[in-house]
């Protein structure tokens, strides 16, 4: 049988873990089949995962140099007096997280390079999923094709706005507002944080399990369930003393803590199987964050 939240809360208690769990917008799913309630959309075998972990590998030996070390936590959403993130959205059911996530810290990133807090830029997920991958509501996508596909563009929502369904790209494609014109991995603790401190925030990848539909507030550790797919978010912080990143998820605000978490240092694979993809974000001239 799937798991249930009050087998979460036992397992929390039983954990002494610190974090809180409920209903949420996505608890009612956890009995679903992926496939039907389509949460996810990260697409990686083992042997993808493993290749892009070595290519990130590889190239940070050679591209990575430390300045100053970074402070010992950041919060995008709220750094020296500035909001920097851009408000929560929700996938629905389709396999889209990947756009989801890598949308999101475009946003930020344009935000940071411009100087604006509380951005008001929205960037066409549909475009950049629909466009660059296709009909993959059901198969999901990979953040290497997307960043790659990014360097064509990405326009605003209001252009080409989203639906939790496949879609047709849309012809003509709309303009773009922002450009990926290069981006990087990363995969040590020290680059990983280095990236968000100094250029904002970052696109991971991570395995969810059942107890993680539950999440509503504290800092996440996996207690109990079966693992059930690979997502996509957008990284948008970290504190050190206490061992945790801020997400960003795409689940809407009725999950987590008004759509973010705070996940410990260590758990679901995210600071370890997968890099942090680590974009340069370029807006198009004349465009209002």
């Amino acid at each position: 049988m799937p798991t249930g939240l009050n087998d979460v809360e036992a397992a929390i208690a039983s954990a002494g873990a610190t974090w809180s769990a409920g209903k949420t917008s996505v608890s009612d799913l956890v009995a679903t089949p992926v496939s039907e309630a389509n949460l996810f959309g990260l697409s990686l075998n083992e042997t993808d995962e493993a290749n892009l972990l070595a290519e990130a590998r590889n190239l940070e030996t050679t591209t990575f140099h430390a300045t100053a070390p970074p402070p010992s936590a950041i919060d995008w959403r709220n750094h020296n007096g500035c909001n920097s993130v851009t408000l929560v959205q929700n996938q629905g059911h389709c396999g889209s997280c990947v756009a989801f996530a890598t949308c999101a810290c475009l946003e930020s990133r344009v935000a940071i390079r411009e100087e604006k807090c509380d951005p008001q830029i929205d960037l066409s997920e549909a475009h950049l999923f629909f466009c660059g991958c296709g009909l993959c509501c059901r198969t999901g996508w990979r953040f290497d094709r997307a960043l790659n596909w990014a360097s064509k563009g990405i326009a605003l929502e209001k252009d080409f706005q989203y639906t939790p369904k496949d879609q047709p790209c849309k012809k003509p494609p709309p303009a773009a507002a922002v450009l990926v014109p290069r981006w990087t991995s990363v995969t040590t603790m020290l680059a990983r944080r280095q990236a968000i401190a100094d250029r904002g925030p970052v696109i991971g990848g991570l395995r969810v399990y059942e107890d993680f539909y539950f999440y509503k507030s504290g800092i996440y550790q996996h207690v109990t369930g079966i693992f059930r797919g690979l997502h996509a978010v957008c990284v948008v912080g970290y504190d050190d003393d206490k061992k945790y990143w801020i997400i960003k998820n795409s689940w809407g605000t009725g999950w987590g803590e008004n759509g973010f978490m705070r996940i410990a240092y260590g758990q679901c694979d995210l600071d370890s199987t997968y890099p942090f993809y680590d974009p340069e974000a370029v807006p198009v001239s004349g465009l209002i964050v």
